[in-house]
């Protein structure tokens, strides 16, 4: 089965003025901001975190796929490799509150966001420091709470986790970049 997952960061509608409706949604992907226009664009990357649903328009599903707001993850080894080596995580979230079972709260106490088992905390506190999660999947395995010590399950798992969080709103994926900006 595929996984069909939303590349970027929402960074919310565009009013052209004061008081006028959105014009579009702008999202962040790499250095790009790209917009989604119109509620069924929106709604359609919004949902998807995960198996795709009959709700979501194949016809703007492609035309999102096309331009790189969602990607499908074929689950295979191959898939999964070749999805990580095209993208990576960041976090979001403003602090984290520890739980009885070594798990976090990602949030603050008056705002709680989401309760990550120590898997889940893994991936959203570490992954982001590597280039892509090809690479992430090679430094966590054997030195995190992401079970296995071979790469290639480490993957199989961060792939597997990456619906919920992305749901959860902890987490959005993006490519991988340098820390230059392309000249225009």
């Amino acid at each position: 089965m595929t996984l069909l997952l939303r590349v970027g960061h929402a960074m919310g509608p565009f009013h052209p003025t004061v008081g006028a409706f959105a014009r579009h949604d702008v999202v962040r992907v790499g250095w790009d901001t790209p917009k989604l226009v119109g509620e069924v664009q929106r709604v359609t990357w919004q949902l998807a975190v995960g198996h795709p649903t009959e709700e979501l328009d194949p016809a703007v599903v492609e035309d999102l796929v096309a331009r790189g707001l969602l990607v499908r993850v074929e689950e295979t080894p191959e898939g999964r490799l070749a999805f990580a080596r095209g993208h990576r995580v960041q976090p979001l979230g403003v602090g984290t509150l520890p739980t009885d079972d070594g798990g976090r709260v990602v949030g603050t106490w008056t705002s709680p966001v989401a309760e990550l088992d120590p898997e889940a905390f893994d991936i959203w506190a570490w992954a982001h420091l590597f280039p892509d999660l090809d690479a992430a999947a090679t430094g966590l395995s054997g030195a995190s709470a992401i079970p296995g010590a071979d790469p290639a399950a480490v993957l199989d798992r961060l792939v597997h986790r990456l619906p919920e969080l992305l749901a959860a709103g902890v987490l959005y994926l993006d490519v991988p970049r340098d820390g230059v900006r392309p000249a225009p």
